[in-house]
């Protein structure tokens, strides 16, 4: 899975999650939105999962979702 680049997400694009997270099933698309804290997020079982932190240690790759049809 080639991980999406949080340099270049912005809001509309389409995530499939992989299967690492509880709040998200494996498979689950989601569409990015600007949270009321202007913070980058899809939606899931608890409301909203926010893109920052997912970001590995190089600040790019948001680990754990890719880009859809990507």
């Amino acid at each position: 899975m080639d991980y999406a680049n949080f340099n270049e997400v912005k809001e509309g694009d389409k995530l499939v999650a992989d299967g690492g997270f509880t709040c998200l099933k494996q498979g689950q698309v989601g569409t990015v939105v600007r949270t009321g804290t202007g913070d980058l997020a899809i939606p899931c079982d608890n409301g909203h999962h926010t893109l920052d932190g997912q970001v590995d240690d190089e600040g790019a790759v948001i680990l754990g979702l890719s880009l859809h049809g990507g």
